[in-house]
Formats: structure tokens, C-alpha cells, sequence
């Protein structure tokens, strides 16, 4: 079998220092390149280069880059990763270019997400006394959801919709315990990378056997972070946020999923839950939320080649979200809703992959469609091919 289960913070499967992250299943790599650093031990070093070619219906008017085109090319990973996974002190760097493409969401460039995350959007470092004990202080991947935010460690090359209101990367400072079939980790971070300090999230895995298991997670803001007038200031952009609303960095978010890896076939069903209590401070005059939901699945037909596929939903509440309102939790407007299915073949051959993915969105209720006309419905095609090193 050549693909196989990973953590999220098992980058092309080189150890992590951390324990209980949620769990993504992308494809397998050749091993990385082990050398001896001398007084930092033994490390491990790997990276990445890929791209992407793309076909979509109904796209941005002109003037929202990337995803004004029907057409078009982006670089989807450009990345190095140095990780030492043995030893009381410990450490992950993953460093270059990087890209989210997302489902029925706008099309983003490496640059721009460069520019939210920066060019090391891992960087931590972990004191690990025993197998069941660690603390890790850093840049980390986020507790919350089960897929993973680089676009190797998911099964579709698109997050889906669960995904998309999650955060992706915090820094902060997390710890790890594991005891029997349960794991967990507790954080304290910054959310939505806001650079405020006030997020609680964590992670409860119970592993049944080897093949099951279950996850429970939750974040929750402590306090508010910013306010209306920040939207509209510099001081927004230059303290880190990375959400042009806060609707996002004010909610609580809660999530369930389930998983089977078996040795041809993988699957995942996640369900989220997310609250936006009433707070005028960051213009939220009446409390909403949003319900989503998602059944992925990877089946593995021989050493080279898998079928991945996936049906989202989400269904956005119809109360105000004050300065968000006219926009809902996915773009889509208040009270709206939107199902979404991917489909992924996929071709691995030693360090070199090739995956081609048809996605479709629908929306319902909608006031924010797709597209200069508004329509509800886009049809993409997305071509990814890149080689490990």
C-alpha cells in the first residue's frame, strides 16, 4: 500500500514531536534525507515542489486575481522541512511557499498566503520527557478538524467546508498527554493567528483498535478580539489578522469526527458547530452560527493509485452577524446553504505524484452567489503534479 494514514504534523512522514493533532490522510513520500547536525543530532530533512492548473465556471468578477479566471496556474507547495524527532529537545521548520485551495472558495496565491502566514508557517519546538508527555511552543498547525492544511496531507486537493471557517495556524504553546487508547492536547493560542493571545482549543482522540477511532474538539475565545473601528484601520492589518471579518476570531467552535483506516480503504465523517455569541464590541448584534458536515473517503486500488472523494454541507444561521451580514460564515450570505462533492484520482510513483480533482458546489438561500451573475452553482477542475526531493 503506498499511501498511507498521517498525522498532521507528520510532514512527509518524518516524526513529529507531537502526539494528539488531528489526523489527515494524504499520500506517502520516499523517506527523508537523515544526516548529523552534530551538537543538534540526528535531523531529518525533505521538501516539496508542485503546481496546479485549473478550469472553473463562474468566476470572480475581474479585479480578484487569481480567481477571476476560468483559467489559470498557481504553485501549491515550494516547501523545505527540517524536523528532529528524537531526544529531551525537539523541533519542526517547514519553510517556503504554500497554497489552501479550497472548495467553492475564491482561489488564493502563494504569495498572499505568504503574507497571512509568512514563508515558516511551522516553526516550534517541543521539550519531550517521555512517549506520553510533551509541550510545544511555537508557530503550530491547528487542534481543530480533521483535514490537514498543507494539500499533501489531505485525500482531495480542496479543503472542504468544515475546513474553511477552522483556523489553520496559531502560535502559541500546546501540551500533549497520551495514556492507554487516550490521547489529548490542550493549547493556548492566538485563533485565527490574530497575534491576541485569548484562544483555548483542544483535542480528546479515544483510539478503539488500531483501525477506529473517535475526536472530539473546541476552541473558544477567552475575552473579543478587536473591534468594529478595526476593520476599517491600519492597526487591523499590522497586529496579524488574517480575517478581514471578526465574526471568526469571536466564535466558539465546536467538532466531532470519526475514523476508519483500513488497508485499501479510508474514511471520514466530521460534523462542526460553531457559535457567534451577541457582542456589539466587534458588531455582532444578534447571535448566529453555522452548522458543517462532511463524509471524505480514500480507497487505495494498488500500490500507485487511490480514489479519493467527499460531500460537504453547510448551513449558515439566518441571524445578523453585524458587519458581516451581508456575507454569512462562507461568503455565501445569512441564512444560506451549500453542498459540495469532490471526486480525486490520484498517481504516486516513488517521489513523483500527479491527482486531477472535479469538484461542484450548490448553494441555496444564497445573496452572495457565484460569479459577476450570482449564480449558485461552479464546476472546477484542478490538476496538481510535483515531485518530493
Amino acid at each position: 500500500m503506498y499511501f498511507q494514514k498521517t498525522s498532521a504534523l507528520i510532514i512527509g512522514g518524518m516524526l513529529s514531536a507531537i502526539s494528539c493533532l488531528a489526523n489527515a490522510d494524504g499520500f506517502s513520500i520516499p523517506p527523508p534525507l537523515k544526516f548529523n547536525a552534530g551538537p543538534l543530532g540526528e535531523l531529518n530533512v525533505q521538501g516539496v515542489a508542485s503546481a496546479m492548473g485549473f478550469a472553473q465556471t463562474n468566476p470572480s468578477p475581474p479585479g480578484a486575481g487569481l480567481n477571476s479566471k476560468n483559467f489559470g496556474a498557481a504553485i501549491t507547495n515550494g516547501l523545505v522541512m527540517i524536523n528532529k524527532s528524537s531526544g529531551l529537545i525537539q523541533f519542526n521548520l517547514i519553510a517556503g511557499a504554500y497554497n489552501f485551495p479550497n472548495l467553492g472558495q475564491p482561489f488564493s496565491s502563494a504569495s498572499n498566503t505568504i503574507n497571512d502566514f509568512t514563508a515558516l508557517p511551522e516553526a516550534y519546538v517541543s521539550i519531550v520527557p517521555d512517549s506520553s508527555f510533551s509541550v510545544s511552543l511555537g508557530q503550530l498547525p491547528t487542534l481543530i478538524g480533521y483535514t490537514g492544511t498543507l494539500d499533501f496531507n489531505r485525500m482531495n486537493i480542496e479543503g472542504g467546508f468544515p475546513w474553511t471557517i477552522q483556523p489553520s495556524y496559531s502560535r502559541g504553546i500546546q501540551v500533549n498527554y497520551s495514556a492507554g487508547p487516550l490521547s489529548a492536547s490542550l493549547s493556548w493560542n492566538d485563533g485565527y493567528f490574530s497575534n491576541r493571545y485569548n484562544v483555548i482549543s483542544g483535542l480528546l482522540t479515544y483510539t478503539i483498535d488500531p483501525e477506529n477511532s473517535v475526536s472530539l474538539y473546541a476552541a473558544g475565545n477567552t475575552g473579543h478580539t478587536g473591534t468594529v473601528s478595526d476593520l476599517s484601520s491600519l492597526a487591523f492589518s499590522k497586529n496579524g489578522y488574517v480575517d478581514s471579518s471578526l465574526v471568526y476570531d469571536n466564535s466558539d467552535l465546536y467538532g466531532l469526527y470519526y475514523t476508519y483506516s483500513g488497508k485499501h480503504f479510508t474514511v471520514t465523517p466530521e460534523v462542526q458547530y460553531m457559535y457567534t455569541p451577541t457582542n456589539t464590541a466587534f458588531g455582532t448584534t444578534q447571535s448566529s452560527f453555522d452548522i458543517s458536515a462532511m463524509i471524505h473517503a480514500d480507497y487505495y486500488i494498488t500500490n500507485n493509485w487511490s480514489i479519493a472523494g467527499g460531500v460537504d454541507y453547510e448551513k449558515s444561521g439566518s441571524q445578523g452577524e453585524g458587519s458581516a451580514a451581508t456575507n454569512g460564515y462562507f461568503g455565501y450570505g445569512p441564512g444560506s446553504s451549500a453542498l459540495g462533492l469532490m471526486i480525486t484520482p490520484t498517481y504516486t510513483d516513488n517521489g513523483y505524484f500527479i491527482r486531477d480533482e472535479l469538484s461542484y458546489v450548490h448553494l441555496t438561500n444564497y445573496s452572495n452567489g457565484f460569479g459577476a451573475e450570482n449564480r449558485p452553482d461552479q464546476l472546477r477542475d484542478i490538476l496538481e503534479t510535483g515531485f518530493w526531493f
